[in-house]
């Protein structure tokens, strides 16, 4: 075993890596509606601010719910709590409350990039979208 790794069952492992991948599909569905044409998809502005909108709001709500174990009112993923909890991480541990699934996924890809910067990457996405979907009428 590696520094300070924790070693754990395989079945863990396994629910681990999965919980982990269940995340690609959301992450997905955020950055690349941006690519689907309005003439293919007319509604796709209104899709994809309601999609940020309800998984900002979940993440919200969750980091509200947390607040007694963190002590930090943040947007934080259950997905991503859950997983950090399988990793052995309580969620008082702020292994588990700050970390993001994009940081890591682009660290896998030896990728490097800031816990902050995806939250600022995430940040301006919702400015865009919400500038889509409330300022250019008619669009939507």
């Amino acid at each position: 075993m590696k520094g300070n790794q924790i070693k754990r069952p395989r079945k863990k492992n396994f629910l681990t890596g999965f919980v982990f991948w269940l995340h690609l599909p959301l992450v997905i569905i955020w950055f690349f509606t941006f690519l689907i044409p309005l003439s293919l998809w007319p509604g796709r502005i209104t899709f994809h601010f309601w999609y940020i909108a309800i998984l900002l709001l979940i993440q919200l709500i969750w980091g509200i719910l947390v607040y007694p174990k963190t002590k930090s009112i943040d947007f934080i993923c259950p997905l991503t709590t859950l997983m950090q909890s399988l990793r052995g991480y309580k969620i008082k541990d702020k292994r588990n409350y700050n970390h993001s699934f994009i940081a890591e996924l682009f660290e896998r890809l030896k990728i490097k990039i800031s816990f902050l910067w995806v939250d600022v990457l995430l940040f301006i996405t919702f400015i865009i979208v919400s500038i889509q979907y409330f300022w250019l009428p008619g669009i939507n």
